[in-house]
């Protein structure tokens, strides 16, 4: 017997999942792996940290296919899902940062702009006020 379905026999609540490791456009196509979960919201499209024996013996799964049946006679052994990702959390952060990186670009051309403008006007503020394409009003540097 495969002891690692056994839970599904006692337990009516454990569900399998398919994840796969690779993007699903890879070629040759991405192999499918289940797990077990009692997490009754993973859905298909979620992703979910699971055993592994590489790296710190966690990594991430793509979740393909939900709620599965279990061949009770196979030896292939089926581990626990770790946990859910919540890359909703992780976009919202991304995109307040990159506003934040916005902000902060703007700034810094504005400051490099006024600088650059401050630096030219200082000594012919008043033959660039002469010249007919200047639509800047040009003030005198604040010495």
């Amino acid at each position: 017997m495969n002891y690692s379905t056994a839970v599904f026999l006692i337990n009516n609540d454990v569900r399998a999942v398919v994840g796969i490791y690779e993007d699903e456009n890879t070629k040759p196509a991405p192999g499918r792996t289940i797990f077990k979960t009692l997490d009754p919201t993973i859905k298909v499209g979620d992703f979910v940290v699971v055993p592994t024996e590489t790296r710190h013996k966690m990594t991430v799964v793509k979740i393909v296919e939900v709620d599965t049946d279990i061949d009770f006679d196979s030896s292939i052994q089926i581990h626990w899902v770790i946990s859910t990702l919540d890359k909703a959390s992780y976009e919202k952060t991304l995109a307040l940062e990159q506003t934040a990186i916005t902000v902060m670009k703007s700034a810094e051309l504005r400051k490099k702009k006024n600088e650059l403008r401050e630096s030219i006007f200082k000594d012919q503020a008043e033959s660039l006020k002469a010249l007919e394409l200047s639509s800047i009003t040009v003030e005198e540097p604040k010495i």
